[in-house]
């Protein structure tokens, strides 16, 4: 079996968050953006290189030891980020190339891009949307492959009338990457070097470069602004609080409660609305969660009965209730709290 690589481009700024934080660590329900598409591939493949630049080394302090990184001293398109990687890769197998302000592709959507991936020499997740405005279109072969991809400023009044577009995730065949990548030219209206380039050439030498179409248009799609950052929150909230239901958490008004992504919950535990429940924050089972409760790294032990309150990095013992009206912080609650 080929060797399976991917490798996570964050070296952007995100100059439309307008923020002094990189983008890729923005949080989403109590992590960094990028650790999502990392947690997605890291179920697939151990062989993670992650490209950073701006904001390197508090991207790699917030991410820790755990991940290889490639530095983009200069950030001069898709294609140049993953060029720095090609030292890296071996000779053969195959490589992901991500993005990380793509949160919202889960495993199952790389191993689907993989199983359609099958020997080409690249394989593009598109997906297609009502208005495509600003992003690549998909120019499509007479033999349904991926002809070109082309970018909105360099594309033609008839190309940004096609719907299709290109999510910036990839698989490709890292000899044949190896060789066409540094072919690649910066002859475009951003005079940058398009990764997307490496398609034409590779169809221009009958290879086959094909489509995994997402149907879920706002899975692809990347994260440029807080206005698509709050769009991604709301997702995985949702996913965060069905799979929480789902193994006996009880929540009769889902939409209104706020979990980050690490939060354990007890069976028979009922979260009750406009509850906020963050990062580090354990709750046992036979609960009853506010309503109006705020928590953040509490650890809240089992048949506990909390209601408008606010707990921080405290314990709440067995059978205690708490509130209405309580703030604890750095606490240890063994008896009653009104």
């Amino acid at each position: 079996m080929k060797q399976l690589w991917a490798v996570v481009l964050a070296a952007g700024e995100g100059k439309r968050m307008h923020s002094k934080l990189p983008k890729v660590l923005h949080p989403l329900c109590g992590k960094p953006m990028v650790e999502y598409i990392l947690g997605s591939a890291a179920e697939l493949t151990d062989n993670i290189l992650i490209v950073v630049g701006h904001g390197a080394s508090l991207v790699q302090d917030t991410l820790k030891g755990k991940w290889r990184y490639v530095l983009q001293e200069q950030q001069l398109g898709t294609g140049h980020a993953v060029l720095k990687t090609l030292k890296a890769l071996p000779a053969e197998g195959c490589l992901f190339v991500l993005c990380g302000d793509t949160p919202l592709i889960e495993p199952v959507h790389l191993k689907r891009l993989l199983a359609a991936h099958n020997g080409n020499a690249a394989t593009v997740a598109t997906t297609t949307l009502t208005d495509p405005t600003g992003y690549g279109r998909i120019i499509r072969s007479t033999g349904n492959m991926v002809k070109q991809i082309i970018e909105e400023i360099d594309a033609s009044a008839e190309e940004k009338e096609i719907a299709e577009i290109n999510t910036g995730t990839y698989c490709f065949d890292i000899k044949l990457l190896k060789h066409y990548l540094p072919l690649v030219g910066s002859e475009n209206a951003q005079n940058e070097y398009y990764l997307t380039d490496v398609i034409s050439l590779m169809q221009r030498d009958s290879h086959r470069t094909g489509i995994y179409q997402i149907e879920d248009h706002r899975v692809g799609l990347g994260i440029n602004n807080r206005v698509q950052l709050a769009e991604a929150i709301h997702i995985l909230q949702k996913r965060i609080n069905r799979s929480l239901m789902l193994n006996g958490v009880s929540m009769p008004d889902p939409a209104s409660v706020h979990t980050d992504a690490d939060v354990v919950i007890g069976p028979d535990t009922e979260i009750m609305p406009n509850c906020v429940l963050q990062k580090g924050t354990v709750i046992g089972s036979d609960c009853r969660i506010g309503p109006g409760a705020h928590l953040r790294n509490a650890v809240i032990k089992d048949r506990v009965y909390i209601q408008h309150s606010v707990i921080v990095d405290s314990t709440v013992g067995t059978g205690i209730e708490i509130g209405p009206y309580a703030y604890l912080k750095n606490h240890k609650a063994e008896e009653e709290l009104f």
